[in-house]
């Protein structure tokens, strides 16, 4: 019942003032259980840190804890560098104490893997079953030899320093934005390529999470440095305005917009059977992307159709982000 007042309330908002773009990620007041069909797959989240509101305070107010900027390509414990090669990176925070040389080091990313939170699983009952809880990760130590990589893209740099007093306080925010903000979202989605564009969705991720910290961090006062260059992966779609189609109970309601909904689903469901399943499914996605155009995206627990634009439907960026801009958002 909550939940249908709250999309009511957000639909009848819509239809009065129109939609803001972009749309505000909504916050939860506690984080939910992860459902136990969730699995991560290559390995297992935060194998070796803490969890569940787990954090890393300094043991003196007057200590100096230095913070580090932290970059490397996703799945390098797999793949090493290969996917650094489209830039598409995994970004952290690392802190070091000046008293005592204890470091940590800070990530926040998704629970069972990028694959499962941007795309549902698709029951045989057509009922789906989203994995897209992120969390946050700390653990002792900065393995420089895993952000110092080969790539040249990777990161491990200095970007500011605070007392321990303060970073303590910003710790605790930490920990309140990880039981807030739960559900990872890959896309960033503009209205077109360039610096006019309109946002409709932006990305919740690793990156985002930096951003946010670094904003945070500087609001608890951290002294940043000057002239630091950051760039962060992003992966962008390109569309026509969005349309609001509902919740998942809504959509059902029309036969062909359902079917046509599941299609979609289906084919980036990442449990196939057999590879041939596999190179229908990556000819379908294809089709997706360049010829249909179409794309259904989730988002605040509500589902909104988007056609895509011609010329450039999807692309990876790898944008700078001026530290002037991260730090007075």
């Amino acid at each position: 019942m909550i939940t249908q007042y709250l999309f009511i309330a957000f639909l009848s908002f819509i239809i009065v003032h129109g939609t803001q773009w972009p749309v505000p990620y909504e916050r939860v007041t506690s984080r939910p259980t992860n459902n136990p069909y969730c699995q991560a797959g290559l390995i297992a989240f935060c194998p070796t840190g803490k969890t569940e509101d787990a954090m890393i305070y300094a043991q003196d107010d007057n200590d100096v804890i230095e913070i580090f900027a932290l970059k490397k390509p996703v799945w390098s414990f797999k793949f090493g560098d290969l996917l650094a090669k489209f830039k598409i990176m995994h970004d952290a925070l690392g802190f070091r104490s000046q008293k005592t040389g204890q470091n940590w080091t800070m990530e926040w990313y998704e629970l069972d893997q990028l694959f499962n939170c941007t795309f549902p699983h698709v029951l045989q009952n057509n009922s789906f079953i989203w994995c897209d809880q992120g969390a946050l990760c700390v653990y002792e130590g900065i393995v420089d030899s895993l952000w110092n990589g080969s790539s040249d893209l990777s990161m491990l740099k200095k970007v500011g320093q605070m007392t321990g007093k303060n970073y303590n306080a910003w710790a605790s925010w930490a920990v309140s934005d990880n039981n807030t903000g739960v559900y990872y979202e890959t896309w960033t989605v503009y209205s077109d390529i360039g610096p006019n564009a309109t946002m409709y969705f932006d990305s919740y991720d690793c990156a985002s999470f930096v951003i946010r910290g670094l904003n945070q961090l500087y609001r608890y006062g951290a002294e940043i440095l000057p002239n630091i260059h950051l760039n962060y992966t992003r992966i962008n779609l390109y569309a026509y305005e969005p349309q609001l189609l509902g919740t998942y109970n809504q959509i059902v309601q029309n036969e062909t917009l359902h079917q046509d909904f599941i299609d979609f689903y289906r084919n980036f469901d990442s449990k196939k059977p057999t590879t041939g399943a596999w190179i229908k499914s990556l000819i379908d996605i294809y089709e997706t992307f360049f010829l249909t155009r179409r794309f259904y995206l989730y988002f605040n627990n509500v589902y909104w159709y988007m056609k895509l634009k011609e010329i450039t439907p999807i692309k990876i960026t790898f944008y700078e982000i001026p530290i002037s801009s991260v730090l007075m958002n």
